[in-house]
């Protein structure tokens, strides 16, 4: 197994104020954070000059930041499949300002690099497929100008949808957020075949686990704690890293009583999966 960074996603936490969240992180032992915005006021100038305090003071790297937008309904998939991420032309042009904010915000912070889930991309071929792309385009665009590449989410669409976006837009500055824990949420593909087809395109992996539901793609899956449900992830790192993965791993948890020790855990476990002991 290569070493690879090792982080946490900022909202694993579950608190509302982003410095606390930065300096929990620190506190669990984690070199790196993926970040994100929480309040509004994140992105005023006193709010950005807080952030960069708090991860200097931690010394935490930042190998991404994240963008979520207002509106995405995650109560069910049905709910986000209608609402999330690039794909309603109605609500687009207001998550492009928001992506052209959290852009400029991530670049006053040094951030060269932030993710997404752009939706439920469309099949190729299908009617509203190209007019899709053309939104994951320009949002790509609104983040290069700002000097940062774009990372796709994995998991409401199988592997080849997402090449096919990639080859697309064309160019390199469009990659993977590989989340294995996603395709069996959403019963939309196989990690361990999804990272055989992503990994030379991968530049950063959640570390994240699932149970399948019992009504596969109409009903969410279950997301316990780190290696305690059904994702291999020792061989998805593996098919990943067969690709010429090298990036960080952010471990990532959305659910349980206890965030903290869950987080804790899964760094542990992923220290001792890189030194062969796991």
């Amino acid at each position: 197994m290569a070493k690879h960074m090792i982080g946490c996603a900022l909202w694993s936490l579950a608190m509302p104020d982003t410095v606390q969240s930065i300096r929990k992180v620190a506190e669990l032992g984690f070199e790196a954070v993926q970040l994100t915005f929480l309040p509004p006021s994140d992105l005023e100038p006193p709010g950005l000059k807080r952030i960069a305090a708090a991860l200097k003071e931690t010394g935490l790297k930042v190998p991404g930041g994240m963008v979520g937008f207002p509106g995405e309904d995650w109560a069910s998939i049905a709910s986000i499949r209608k609402t999330g991420g690039l794909i309603d032309a109605a609500t687009f042009p207001e998550r492009l300002e928001i992506c052209k904010r959290f852009a400029a915000g991530h670049a006053q912070l040094g951030i060269r690099h932030i993710t997404t889930h752009v939706g439920f991309v469309p099949e190729p071929g299908s009617p509203n497929y190209a007019a899709v792309v053309d939104r994951i385009g320009q949002a790509a665009e609104a983040f290069r100008a700002a000097g940062l590449t774009m990372g796709m989410e994995t998991g409401q669409e199988r592997a080849e949808v997402l090449l096919s976006v990639i080859k697309d837009l064309g160019g390199d500055d469009v990659s993977i957020n590989f989340d294995p824990a996603n395709f069996v949420l959403y019963a939309s593909d196989d990690p361990v075949r999804a990272a055989r087809l992503l990994g030379s395109r991968t530049s950063m992996a959640h570390m994240k686990d699932a149970i399948a539901s019992d009504k596969p793609g109409e009903v969410w899956g279950v997301e316990p704690a780190l290696t305690k449900g059904e994702v291999n992830l020792k061989a998805v790192l593996k098919a990943l890293e067969a690709g010429g993965f090298k990036g960080p791993l952010i471990v990532e948890r959305e659910g349980g009583e206890d965030r903290p020790g869950d987080l804790a855990a899964a760094r542990r476990w992923l220290l001792d999966l890189m030194a062969g002991e796991a």
